[in-house]
């Protein structure tokens, strides 16, 4: 019998995320998970400590990715930028499929009762981190004068949330891809109006 080839972290990280990306935790086999990754079953244990600690490392891989390249920058992002930011979420471009599974973190948001403390450490880094850059892009939209004085920078970074996680939950459930967008420019149409005019 051939020997498995040796797998290293990252490209095993890599297609354990395709994986789960696809599946979610929930519907990716300890198979389907050796098969993707390259690793054994006895590796997966030994080494990552089964199925569910391994999703946990993609999941962290996961949101540093996110962090680094997708979150809107909290340093330079004007309340254009953010805007743009939430249109582009629901564009042709980054939309994920009808038949994909969309966003990794939004889907253990969903996916995962919240008795297991280990995701919802995860879930509430993105939460916090997103809730956190959303604050200060309109903190300092608000000291430079760029919104009306009554709209508060805190406040309205958790309904942002609240609308980011709503758009996900629209491009999840819906059968045609015409509705996300209408709703992005909902959240861009407040965005909007918080402009000093």
């Amino acid at each position: 019998m051939a020997r498995k080839r040796k797998t290293d972290h990252d490209s095993a990280v890599a297609g354990a995320l395709d994986l789960f990306w696809r599946r979610g935790y929930h519907g990716a086999s300890t198979r389907e998970l050796e098969q993707e990754t390259g690793l054994t079953r006895f590796t997966l244990q030994t080494t990552y400590g089964g199925k569910e600690k391994f999703f946990l490392k993609t999941l962290d891989t996961y949101l540093d990715t996110a962090e680094a390249r997708h979150f809107p920058d909290p340093e330079t992002y004007s309340l254009d930028d953010l805007a743009g930011w939430f249109r582009g979420i629901a564009s042709t471009e980054r939309m994920p499929k009808i038949e994909d599974a969309g966003c990794l973190a939004f889907n253990s948001i969903s996916s995962f009762d919240r008795s297991d403390p280990e995701v919802n450490v995860r879930i509430e880094r993105y939460l916090t981190a997103l809730e956190g850059r959303f604050a200060a892009i309109l903190s300092r939209a608000k000291a430079d004068g760029a919104i009306r004085s009554e709209v508060d920078p805190d406040e309205s970074a958790r309904v942002l949330i609240g609308l980011l996680l709503g758009l996900h939950t629209i491009m999840k459930a819906r059968t045609s891809d015409q509705f996300p967008p209408s709703y992005a420019e909902a959240t861009v149409g407040l965005i909007e109006g918080w402009k000093k005019q």
